[in-house]
C-alpha cells in the first residue's frame, strides 16, 4: 500500500507542459477541463486524473505505447480496466488547493477497497460557520466534543480531522455522502490542558512551539467499531506555505483487504517533488506521441 502527496506549484505551469499532460488523458476529460473558470483548478483535475497513469508508469506496469484505461464500479467509483494486474490494483484521490493526495492498494480480497480524502483547516475566523454547516451530519457524541472550551486552531484541526475521516470512508465504500455521514461516528480524544484554570482542547500548552497531539480512539460505523468490521485507517497533517500564508492540512485513508505491500506501521505519506510527477508524464507523451505518428 502506497500513499503520496503531490504539491502543485503556486505560480500556473506553462500552457505547453499543460497540454502535452492532457495528451495522456481521453477526449472527454480533457473538454471537462476545459470547463473550469481557474486554471489552477484545471490544473487540480488534470493532476488528480494523471495519478494513477504516473504510478503506472514509473513502477514498470505500462506496455510501450499503453495508457491506462478505466470503468466504474456499480455506485460509480473508478476502477482500473487496464492493464490487468495480480493482484487487483485499488486508488483513490483527492485534491485541496496545494494538495493532491493518491492512495494504492494492491489485494487478491474481492471486499478490497481504499478511499482518501484531505481538508484545508479552516481559519479560526471561519471555523465556527465551517461547524454550523455540517452540524447535521454529526452525531450527538461528536457534537458534544466540539462543544467544549477550545481555542480557534484547535477546534479548526479537530473538525477537519474529524470530517476528513468521514469523507475518506464515504470515498472508499464509493458512496460519497448519500452514505450519510452522521452514520460514521469519529471518537477523538479527550485529552485537555487547563489555562487559567479551564479546560482546552487543542492548544499550545509548554511554549509557543508546542501543540497538543489530537488523537482518534476510535470511529464506529452503523455502531461498529471499524477496525472490527475488517476496516482500518490512518490520519495525518501537512504543514504548507502558500504565496506566502501558512496553512494546514488534515487528511485520512481507508482500506480494507489483504495488503500486499505495507502494514499499516508503516504507511508514510511520500510526498512527491513537483518536477519528479511531470517529468515521467512528459516522457510518456512524447513517447505516445512519437508512436502515433
Amino acid at each position: 500500500m502506497r500513499l503520496f502527496a503531490i504539491r502543485i506549484p503556486d505560480d500556473l505551469v506553462p500552457d505547453e507542459t499543460f497540454d502535452k499532460l492532457a495528451t495522456l488523458i481521453e477526449q472527454p476529460g480533457r473538454d471537462r477541463l476545459r470547463r473550469y473558470r481557474l486554471p489552477e483548478d484545471s490544473l487540480r483535475a488534470l493532476v488528480a486524473r494523471l495519478t494513477v497513469t504516473w504510478y503506472l508508469y514509473i513502477n514498470k506496469l505500462l506496455q510501450p505505447g499503453e495508457l491506462p484505461t478505466f470503468g466504474r464500479k456499480g455506485k460509480g467509483k473508478p476502477t482500473l480496466t487496464t492493464p490487468h494486474l495480480s493482484p487487483p490494483l485499488e486508488f483513490n484521490n483527492t485534491h485541496e488547493s496545494s494538495y493532491i493526495l493518491f492512495t494504492t492498494l494492491s489485494s487478491p480480497s474481492p471486499l478490497s477497497s481504499v478511499g482518501i480524502d484531505i481538508m484545508l483547516q479552516p481559519r479560526p475566523s471561519e471555523v465556527y460557520d465551517i461547524q454550523e454547516g455540517i452540524t447535521d451530519q454529526l452525531t450527538l457524541l461528536e457534537r458534544r466534543s466540539l462543544a467544549v472550551p477550545m481555542r480557534g486552531e484547535g477546534r479548526a484541526r479537530r473538525i477537519s480531522l474529524m470530517w476528513a475521516l468521514k469523507e475518506g470512508f464515504t470515498k472508499a465504500v464509493g458512496e460519497g455522502i448519500t452514505f450519510g455521514m452522521e452514520r460514521i461516528e469519529v471518537h477523538l480524544n479527550e485529552e485537555r490542558k487547563a489555562e487559567n484554570g479551564v479546560p482546552q482542547v487543542g492548544v499550545k500548552g509548554g511554549g509557543e512551539d508546542q501543540e497538543q497531539e489530537i488523537k482518534v480512539d476510535k470511529v464506529l460505523i452503523d455502531g461498529k467499531d471499524a477496525n472490527q468490521i475488517g476496516w482500518e485507517w490512518k490520519i495525518g497533517e501537512i504543514d504548507n506555505v502558500r504565496k506566502g500564508e501558512k496553512e494546514r492540512y488534515s487528511w485520512a485513508v481507508w482500506w480494507r483487504g489483504e495488503v500486499v505491500e505495507l502494514s499499516q506501521r508503516s504507511l508514510e505519506l511520500e510526498h512527491v517533488p513537483w518536477d519528479n510527477f511531470v517529468a515521467p508524464l512528459l516522457e510518456l507523451a512524447e513517447d505516445m506521441q512519437k508512436r502515433n505518428k
